[in-house]
């Protein structure tokens, strides 16, 4: 059924970039996690309760905020009537390999969701560009990071030294791209791609190959297992 009376407004980047206050942040969290337990949204006095906070109109305050924000809209005179505009998750965009490079982002037609609930919350814009990529491999095992976990990505095309990031190889696999997950340290001759497997060798890239060839897909954020 299509929902009707939302109130939309409008938002300048400026304010839509800027990060959640903390109470901000609580309401949302308390919607979000009020969703994923019962598909359905909490009312106004149910996310007070959630998010242990007294006073309604506060809670209203913050909603009004919250929607002006872009983050959820909210039909006028309906008790559930409070929708997020963005799904609570991060989408997983393929697999990528800790290990010899893969065929880069390999179901990103229909990617899945990966449910992060309110740890999805990494602030401001940021939030809606993060994605997750499925780890196959071993070779970041000694960073904590095994086959069959999820890491978080932050897409970036720099990254700084010691920071763990998903290279591709634009040429490889036909033109079609390869991706590898290590950690980044550029040299004076090139590039160094660096397991976290004392078993493996790094990857080295001359600095003409690598301004070529490679790229940098973006940055990781956190790695994510589920049980």
């Amino acid at each position: 059924m299509p929902r009707t009376g939302h109130s939309t407004g409008n938002i300048s980047g400026d304010a839509a970039n800027r990060p959640l206050r903390p109470r901000q942040l609580d309401v949302l969290r308390a919607i979000e996690e009020y969703v994923q337990r019962h598909d359905r949204p909490p009312t106004v006095r149910e996310i007070a309760s959630d998010a242990n906070i007294a006073s309604l109109a506060h809670v209203a305050n913050l909603l009004a905020a919250l929607e002006r924000r872009g983050h959820i809209t909210i039909e006028r005179g309906v008790s559930r009537g409070i929708h997020l505009t963005r799904p609570s998750g991060v989408r997983i965009l393929g697999t990528i390999a800790a290990g010899s490079p893969l065929d880069l982002f390999d179901n990103v037609e229909q990617p899945e969701t990966l449910d992060l609930g309110a740890h999805a919350h990494i602030g401001g814009s940021a939030q809606d560009s993060q994605f997750a990529l499925r780890v196959r491999g071993d070779s970041m095992i000694e960073d904590g990071i095994f086959d069959g976990d999820y890491v978080l990505v932050l897409p970036a095309e720099t990254a700084n030294n010691g920071e763990i990031i998903v290279a591709t190889c634009m040429t490889s696999n036909g033109g079609n791209g390869a991706a590898t997950l290590k950690r980044f340290y550029k040299e004076d001759t090139g590039v160094r791609l660096q397991p976290a497997n004392s078993e493996m060798e790094p990857l080295h890239i001359s600095k003409n190959d690598w301004d070529a060839d490679w790229k940098i897909q973006g940055r990781v954020t956190g790695v994510f297992r589920r049980y």
